[in-house]
């Protein structure tokens, strides 16, 4: 829905935004008329006038269809000078094609370029209305700058056309010594020279007008000088010749028909149509974005570009190519303090202008200018992207836009585009398969489980943990980087004095896999059986585990594949195995026992067993409920119970308690003395309780209980606490 704005029209200097917008506009028409000598150059310069105001009356239509349907106040547009260039190689292929220039060829080469502009305005709509502009962005930038130099490039060679009638070819150094050809390509370099020096020295939206009004001025001056009249210009070739058969621009037109349009020429050229969406869509994009982040405005640009695939509909209708933003100039003019729509619309207006009265005016304009134009415009072009826009790139990046810039120049526009692509895909593999897909790797010794478990089982896990292996993954997985991970696997694997056990993968941080890491695993699984070593797997999505169980991955306990919910799960049965094979009776202490390896004083320790109250809980039985009072706190003798916080409705595990754990000190020494958690049996379990009452009723009549529970509970406290920053550390790693 065309949705025009009714703010933005209040200047606080409407001199200054007019004579701007004056400025903008003589610049863009200037730039008008070398788009369509570019265009329509050698043997279709007798139809420039119809380019010229083709392009003018795009360009003026266009502008101010933007001016007041964007969100910005300060939005000037241009016209896409990549569409130009493919646009002008077409029409040099239609003219070789016809033999010449023609009604058919005029006629085919303006639907061609009304045609661009109605697909580059499908093309924005579906971007818009689907908000996929911004996935264009994830273009290789190597690509972008190697293409963009093309364009440089190809604009070059169209300034040699316009100059001397003959693109840079093999044909060009006869035709420099022919005559006066080399003169004139010098004479036009020679503007762009002063052009590139006199913009770049001023800065000013002024310094391109004015530049181009003194080459314009000089070279009248010259020629006035040498005694050469309009006529010896013209026929010099010093001028373009648009006389024709004396027709004006709507003359021309009437007589043409769809008769005239070849159909298979232009099917013939879709897929350069379609790259002109595809560059104008990623400009667009790239200017929008640069363009909100110079103004510090929040810009929707989906809506932005969709509207302008409808400007670029008025394009169509007149048979001007597509435009989008010129985010330099509207940048430029918002550092100026310009504020309000008007710069935008008066430029549109001068275009208008000057496409109802320019079109004479072509025969009059030095192709030495046109050719300083458009050698300005190719200068910035390459400056800005084969070398301002790449510092920073290492050698290779390098490398891979100048082998675009030789594909374009040696080869064409479209096989310069996929090798780019091509180029930068693999060197993307390459480089990806060089980072190690391993984040982490650990055995028992530097990584546990959130089961809190006594010293002796923990020294024993010290002991024999570690040829037990847990390695967290990173990244997209493929074949590159699965088997640097196999490999890493058969080299620990290799110590057979290890006591290898299991092999435990987290996925945690895996962003994705294809199935040459899939069959990848299958060969990890198969060495670690034959080894004699589990395989499991945590923290892996539904829909992964399916194709690793399809083809058998992973490695099973009782008939059941190991997947684990999260990576700590997969630890505690580690932990598990290893016990249950070197220590099977660390674990099977009584209270006491516990106590010892805790506290130094049997004096304390009878005392605290003396206040023990045995309680036996069965499998799932609740021992306190989160937000419960504090009533004491256990020592869990055997079983096994697990902590759960909630968050949101779900029930989430933080800590599972083994033999030797105390449970539920925390809350004696927090505010409001409520559980922090709740805790469930898992097993059948046997603990001990110290109530909260024993505890107050000792400070009354004897401080040594009260001494010696403050010490077991900040010992364990210190265990925990030790524990849980080894943990912190590997995290963070």
């Amino acid at each position: 829905m065309i949705r025009a704005h009714n703010r933005g029209y209040a200047s606080k200097s409407p001199g200054s935004d007019l004579v701007l917008g004056l400025f903008d506009g003589l610049d863009s028409a200037l730039w008008a008329y070398g788009f369509a000598t570019i265009l329509f150059a050698g043997a279709l310069n007798l139809y420039l006038p119809v380019a010229v105001m083709a392009i003018l009356l795009g360009w003026g239509l266009f502008s101010i269809f933007v001016a007041v349907t964007s969100r910005l106040n300060v939005h000037v547009t241009n016209i896409d000078e990549q569409a130009v260039v493919i646009l002008a190689g077409l029409g040099v292929g239609l003219v070789a094609e016809n033999g010449g220039a023609g009604p058919g060829t005029l006629a085919t080469l303006l639907a061609l370029m009304s045609l661009s502009s109605i697909l580059v305005a499908l093309g924005f709509a579906v971007a818009g209305r689907f908000r996929a502009a911004r996935v264009l962005e994830l273009l290789p930038f190597p690509v972008i700058c190697g293409f963009m130099a093309g364009v440089g490039w190809l604009l070059i060679s169209a300034a040699v056309f316009v100059t001397v009638d003959v693109p840079i070819s093999a044909a060009l150094p006869d035709r420099l010594a022919d005559g006066d050809g080399l003169f004139k390509l010098l004479a036009a370099l020679g503007g762009g020279v002063f052009l590139v020096f006199f913009v770049g020295w001023f800065r000013r939206v002024w310094a391109f007008p004015v530049g181009a009004l003194l080459v314009f001025l000089g070279f009248y001056a010259v020629t006035w000088w040498q005694g050469l009249d309009h006529e010896a210009l013209l026929a010099a070739g010093w001028l373009f010749d648009v006389s024709g058969d004396g027709n004006g621009v709507f003359e021309t037109l009437s007589g043409l028909s769809f008769s005239d349009i070849d159909f298979g020429f232009i099917l013939g050229s879709l897929p350069e149509l379609l790259t002109i969406v595809f560059l104008a869509l990623l400009s667009a994009s790239m200017s929008l974005t640069a363009m909100a982040s110079a103004q510090r405005v929040d810009v929707d640009g989906s809506a932005e570009i969709e509207n302008q695939g409808l400007g670029n509909l008025l394009c169509a209708v007149v048979g001007c190519p597509p435009g989008y933003t010129d985010v330099a100039g509207s940048s430029v003019y918002a550092r100026f303090g310009v504020n309000s729509r008007w710069v935008a619309l008066v430029s549109g207006a001068v275009c208008l202008v000057v496409a109802a009265v320019g079109g004479k005016i072509i025969g009059y304009l030095p192709k030495v200018l046109v050719g300083a134009t458009i050698f300005l415009f190719a200068y910035q072009l390459i400056f800005e992207w084969l070398f301002r826009r790449i510092r920073g790139f290492q050698p290779v990046d390098f490398v891979v836009v100048c082998i675009i810039l030789a594909m374009v120049i040696f080869v064409g526009f479209m096989v310069g585009i996929v090798t780019g692509i091509v180029l930068t895909l693999v060197l993307f593999v390459l480089r990806y398969s060089m980072i190690s897909a391993i984040h982490g790797r650990y055995t028992l010794r530097e990584y546990r489980s959130s089961v809190e478990r006594p010293p002796n089982v923990n020294q024993a896990l010290d002991d024999y943990g570690r040829g037990s292996l847990v390695y967290t993954l990173r990244g997209f997985l493929f074949f590159g980087t699965a088997n640097h991970i196999f490999q890493r696997i058969k080299e620990d694997l290799a110590d057979d004095d290890a006591g290898h056990l299991a092999v435990l993968l987290d996925f945690k941080r895996v962003t994705g896999m294809d199935i040459s890491a899939l069959n990848t695993f299958v060969q990890v699984r198969q060495f670690c059986e034959d080894h004699g070593v589990l395989l499991m797997y945590s923290d892996v999505p539904m829909s992964s585990q399916f194709q690793i169980s399809s083809l058998e991955a992973v490695s099973e306990d009782d008939g059941s594949p190991l997947f684990f919910e999260d990576m700590d799960y997969g630890v505690e049965f580690i932990e598990n195995l290893v016990l249950r094979r070197f220590d099977p009776l660390a674990s099977r202490m009584t209270v006491r026992d516990q106590l010892e390896q805790i506290l130094e004083s049997r004096d304390r320790i009878d005392l605290i067993m003396h206040a023990l109250q045995r309680v036996e809980c069965a499998e799932g039985d609740t021992l306190f409920t989160q937000g419960d009072q504090d009533n004491g706190f256990y020592i869990l003798e055997t079983g096994a119970l697990s902590a759960f916080i909630d968050q949101h409705g779900a029930q989430h595990r933080v800590k599972k308690f083994g033999p030797g754990s105390l449970i539920g000190e925390l809350s004696m020494f927090i505010p409001g003395r409520c559980r922090t958690a709740t805790v469930t049996a898992d097993t059948d379990s046997v603990l001990y309780f110290m109530s909260a009452e024993v505890l107050r009723a000792a400070d009354l009549r004897d401080s040594r209980l009260a001494a010696a529970v403050n010490e077991l509970i900040a010992r364990a406290l210190g265990m925990r606490i030790d524990y849980m920053n080894q943990r912190l550390m590997l995290e963070l790693d």
